[in-house]
């Protein structure tokens, strides 16, 4: 892509990464995701209420240039507002990116067949960041939202096999080359529908053993529409640094005093940062795992 695409796509990151913030600071469990009360009237702060000028509005630079403090009552904003508008932005500038580079073997009508995959997986990274704000401050993931990541999943597994995305070398898997270590199932669709029941299956054991007190059910969900998006055997790497990830947080937590092994820690931001790690880095992560490993 050329430079003024990037800085443009950048750009529109961080528009919707500026009403993301909106929507999840809005949100209320008892109201849903989709309340019209979350998407309409004019932004304000959090604390004193005063409605915003335009130029409070301008998504990341307003917060550098104000200091992080509202401009009237000197509250400190959260830091959500940068780093949610920044993952946007990036999100919107690196998506095509990867999928350039993973259907690159696809010369006929590749740039057809990247804007509409980028626009399928902005998408469900729009939505995935979403689940981790609102998870992260209220320990709910919104069935609604776990809803329309299934719908996307859909889209993805109906465009994929005939747009042919399916028809790359990597199987339109992100862990490219590393894919055929793993076995493979007859088709693409297969795959898919194989990393959802992976997904669900096993962390509704965990679930059902844990009676609840290990992940929720809303963990469950969100696996395995994660794993119908990602398919076999992208979707076991993502499962398991779920864990690790989870498991180093926790501990850090616990070592700065801000848990304690009692408290509860959401499990869906884990499973998005994974998501994302495997989408953005797996077959880096898997060249750097088995080049320390020594094979």
């Amino acid at each position: 892509m050329s430079a003024y695409l990037e800085i443009g796509l950048f750009l529109i990151g961080l528009a919707f990464g500026s009403f993301l913030n909106v929507i999840t600071l809005r949100y209320s469990p008892q109201e849903g995701f989709y309340h019209k009360k979350h998407y309409l009237g004019r932004s304000h702060c959090p604390h004193c209420q005063r409605n915003l000028m335009w130029y409070e509005l301008v998504p990341l630079f307003s917060y550098v240039f104000l200091k992080g403090k509202c401009r009237s009552c000197q509250t400190k904003l959260t830091i959500q507002y940068p780093l949610v508008e920044l993952a946007s932005g990036l999100i919107f500038v690196f998506v095509p990116i990867v999928l350039r580079g993973l259907f690159l073997s696809l010369s006929p009508n590749i740039l057809v067949l990247i804007a509409t995959s980028s626009v399928i997986w902005i998408t469900a990274f729009m939505f995935m960041l979403a689940m981790l704000v609102i998870d992260w401050r209220h320990y709910i993931i919104p069935n609604s939202v776990s809803l329309t990541l299934f719908i996307v999943a859909l889209i993805w597994i109906i465009v994929g096999q005939y747009n042919g995305a399916f028809s790359s070398i990597y199987g339109a898997s992100f862990l490219k080359q590393f894919a055929a270590i793993f076995p493979q199932f007859s088709s693409q669709i297969l795959n898919h529908l194989a990393g959802a029941f992976l997904g669900l299956l096993f962390f509704l054991g965990i679930f059902v053993f844990s009676k609840g007190r290990a992940m929720g059910m809303g963990d469950v969900k969100l696996m395995g529409v994660l794993g119908l998006l990602f398919g076999w055997p992208d979707t076991l790497i993502v499962m398991l640094l779920s864990f690790i990830i989870g498991a180093l947080t926790s501990v850090f937590l616990m070592a700065r005093g801000k848990k304690k092994i009692t408290d509860k820690i959401p499990f869906g931001p884990f499973i998005v940062i994974s998501a994302a790690i495997v989408f953005f880095f797996g077959a880096g992560l898997m060249s750097a795992y088995f080049g320390i490993i020594g094979m």
